[in-house]
């Protein structure tokens, strides 16, 4: 430990960061790039990966996205993240034995409060939702928050042909908006869509994850769901898909459809109220269309590791030629906004 109170520790990764990003200054460093905040870490425990295997929609060889704990810390570490919020394994739960995918999330969930007890201050968790059975998803919003201490919920957009705005997981928002919770969803590939090219399901994802994002909001928006449920703050990933896109689109052809009972204020009023977070979809061209169709104050950093690292990412969001205030306001003031178990 310096005089500083900075450890020798935080010193290697504040001089890792100023080597991914030299228009920072190495150490007014520490101050800014440790505080950074992944919105969008992913974890797949070892026993998942196997359960699920070869019934992966789109998916190659399951062993390729194996996880490890060292590994989410020495990427974070490369580029000074101080937190991450642990995302979802979807891909992987709904994919697993029905009659056993209940179970399969519980143990989930409790892996993950096993990572955030041992390392309370690198992660927070969201409790997994074992929809479509809403039984089951109710018990788990009780267990993970009054039990495991979590700081929000995550879905998956689509539970095999239901999506996640489906009238049948009312009760399931209904509680959520009572605890005044944040809700985080992660596509999937629609199973309608991922044979769409012959022989290259992988592909065929890259365009699918994006649409369905897109589906889930829509779903939300048209069902009332915004509307109905005001005190749950609504996340999207990947900057929200492919919404920013389609946001004007639907403005102008919905322009003379009655929507006053879900969009009172239009339909924008209602996109500008949620949340998106920018794991592998911070380029230049994507952040320039989120940030004309949302308020910064509604976007956060996202990494999506371990399918894209942390450097990568934080690499396209530094060519977007943002000022350092939308910078920090993206980087972790936002996220510590939202969730204030996140402040360091």
């Amino acid at each position: 430990m310096t005089r500083t109170g900075i450890t020798r520790r935080d010193m290697l990764v504040c001089g890792a960061a100023a080597g991914v990003a030299a228009t920072w200054p190495a150490c007014s460093a520490l101050a800014q790039t440790a505080r950074i905040i992944d919105f969008h870490h992913h974890f797949n425990p070892p026993f998942l990966v196997q359960a699920s295997e070869g019934n992966r929609v789109g998916a190659g060889d399951a062993n390729g996205l194996n996880w490890e704990l060292s590994w989410s810390l020495e990427d974070m570490d490369k580029v000074g993240i101080a937190k991450a919020v642990l995302s979802p394994p979807t891909g992987f739960t709904e994919r697993t034995d029905p009659s056993q995918r209940n179970g399969m999330i519980r143990k989930v969930n409790d892996y993950g409060a096993e990572v955030v007890r041992d390392h309370p201050a690198r992660f927070v968790q969201l409790v997994y939702m074992p929809l479509p059975d809403v039984e089951a998803s109710l018990k788990e919003i009780e267990y993970g928050f009054d039990t495991l201490k979590v700081v929000g919920v995550g879905f998956a957009t689509s539970y095999g042909p239901k999506y996640v705005s489906d009238p049948s997981f009312a009760p399931v928002f209904e509680e959520l908006n009572r605890r005044r919770a944040v809700a985080y969803f992660h596509p999937l590939a629609g199973a309608c869509c991922t044979r769409l090219i012959p022989g290259m399901p992988l592909e065929t994802n890259l365009v699918e994850i994006p649409y369905d994002t897109a589906r889930a909001v829509i779903g939300f928006l048209l069902s009332g769901a915004f509307r109905r449920y005001p005190d749950v703050k609504f996340v999207f990933s990947h900057s929200g898909g492919a919404v920013p896109m389609f946001a004007g689109r639907f403005d102008r052809l919905l322009q003379k459809t009655d929507l006053s009972k879900v969009a009172p204020d239009g339909i924008d009023a209602e996109f500008r109220k949620l949340y998106y977070e920018t794991a592998n979809a911070n380029s230049p061209p994507t952040m320039a269309a989120l940030l004309k169709f949302a308020p910064l104050s509604q976007v956060m950093f996202g990494s999506d590791h371990p399918y894209v690292s942390d450097t990568d990412n934080l690499a396209d969001l530094r060519s977007c030629g943002l000022t350092q205030a939308q910078m920090n306001a993206i980087l972790y003031q936002n996220a510590e906004r939202l969730i204030p178990a996140l402040r360091t």
